[in-house]
């Protein structure tokens, strides 16, 4: 809307000086040429005085209004002569930037594809496809540096425990000795006992 009304603007101001040099060159200052201003100048020069009015003949003001209405309708000729010309810009704008955009969407598809892989039926970018890769490593890495450690403290607490057991099937063994040798003697004292008491009877 602004670039239609500066368009106007313009387009009024051109044909003004258009028609004001016309008609200086032509020299014709009257009501048949020049432009609407140098016109009504014209009439107004010419026209008698009469206690301070200005008396104008009828014939030049119907001249006048004619004239008016044939530069208003020129005007209105060369305003549509000109929406014509911008909608016919403004169209071959759009067309020139749909046909951009489609280049660019094309650009875009064949710079992508072209820094791209298909990795499982996706198209992951190379920076995206390192990146995964190299993520895929480190868990591995450290996934494998776990289990070592994870290995390695089993192994540690398994001779542990195999230790503590040999320890504490050697502390069993000999408190089973022990425990066998102090039922014998018992049983030995308890025997020695009845037959001490058999004898006594």
């Amino acid at each position: 809307m602004k670039n239609l009304i500066s368009t106007f603007l313009v387009s009024i101001i051109f044909l003004g000086q258009t028609v004001s040099m016309e008609a200086q060159e032509s020299g014709n200052t009257g009501l048949e040429g020049g432009n609407i201003g140098s016109q009504f100048d014209y009439a107004i020069r010419k026209s008698n005085t009469y206690e301070g009015f200005k008396v104008v003949k009828t014939t030049w003001l119907y001249k006048l209004k004619g004239n008016a209405l044939d530069s208003v309708k020129a005007l209105r000729d060369n305003i549509v002569s000109l929406e014509t010309k911008v909608q016919d810009q403004q169209n071959e704008m759009n067309t020139l930037k749909a046909d951009l955009k489609e280049a660019n969407d094309r650009l875009g598809i064949a710079t992508k594809e072209k820094d791209s892989f298909n990795f499982l039926g996706m198209l992951l970018t190379k920076s995206v496809y390192s990146t995964m890769v190299w993520t895929i490593i480190f868990i591995l890495i450290v996934t494998l540096g776990i289990m070592v450690f994870l290995f390695k403290r089993s192994n540690t607490i398994t001779i542990k425990t195999k230790e503590t057991l040999g320890e504490k099937q050697e502390e069993f063994d000999a408190h089973r000795k022990w425990a066998l040798e102090r039922e014998q003697t018992l049983a030995r004292e308890l025997n020695k006992l009845k037959q001490k008491y058999k004898g006594l009877d």
